[in-house]
């Protein structure tokens, strides 16, 4: 008897897990990042198609979360694999983006000390907001310290071209770690292997022209319709009352008295 009791409590336990676990699926959903221009703490990296980077954060290891990784387009990949609509993002991780595809990264925010570096991003465009954190970005002709800024990025094999849309950024040469130069909110940057050029002022539109790019990719999160799990729970909850009943009902009539049994 006491052997049915306790087989008993473990289907009801088992019933109640699936039952939640359903409750939190049919919850689920898909929804646009609607203020893509929104920033944590920790700042947010986007790259254009067919472009790669590496991330590191100074407050992980390399197993440590370091932040979310978001998809747009069908070939996207975090260390070599595709990702569906976004993905925990871990130190030392690489990120590709192939062919109408574009990723967007998210740091985890952390104290005032905070620092990300964004390596190998050797081709293509990318849109940077470090935010409080202090970002220190790597192309083949530059090295980029940003910290309360936005910048766009341009990379290819010759050059690389950098937009200051926001705050203030310092940019070193690669080959030659004396030559630096600062720049400002609307102005941009070319640095060749051997020299940097003097910032010139861009206007608006020039602006506009250079990050018109991200309009043709959108980003998804998956969050719970507490609406819907709530619907699915009363649903449920109804189903999971008729089971157990039906159970004790069967259980109660499940053989006469001792006493009463044919001999």
């Amino acid at each position: 008897m006491q052997i049915t009791k306790t087989k008993q409590a473990f289907s009801g336990w088992v019933l109640l897990f699936l039952i939640t676990i359903v409750f939190l699926l049919a919850g689920c959903k898909t929804v646009p990042i609607h203020d893509r221009n929104f920033s944590e703490r920790g700042g947010f990296w986007e790259q254009d198609e067919n472009a790669n980077a590496r991330f590191y954060h100074n407050s992980g290891t390399g197993k440590s979360v370091i932040g979310h990784m978001y998809k747009s387009g069908r070939s996207a990949f975090l260390n070599g694999a595709q990702v569906k609509v976004s993905s925990k993002i871990k130190n030392a991780a690489m990120v590709n983006t192939g062919p109408h595809s574009s990723a967007r990264v998210e740091f985890k925010a952390t104290d005032s000390s905070c620092s990300v570096r964004i390596e190998a991003f050797d081709f293509g465009n990318a849109y940077s907001d470090s935010s409080d954190c202090q970002h220190t970005i790597e192309t083949p002709h530059a090295r980029i310290h940003a910290k309360n800024a936005i910048l766009h990025i341009n990379a290819s094999s010759s050059q690389t071209e950098v937009t200051v849309i926001s705050g203030v950024i310092k940019v070193v040469l690669r080959n030659n770690a004396t030559q630096s130069i600062d720049a400002r909110e609307d102005q941009e940057v070319t640095i060749m292997h051997d020299a940097i050029s003097r910032p010139r002022s861009l206007e608006p539109d020039e602006i506009w022209q250079r990050i018109a790019w991200r309009d043709d990719f959108q980003f998804y999160r998956t969050t719970i319709d507490w609406s819907k799990v709530a619907a699915v729970a009363l649903t449920g909850a109804v189903i999971a009352a008729v089971i157990l009943l039906g159970r004790k009902s069967s259980s109660s009539a499940g053989g006469f008295p001792r006493s009463h049994r044919w001999r």
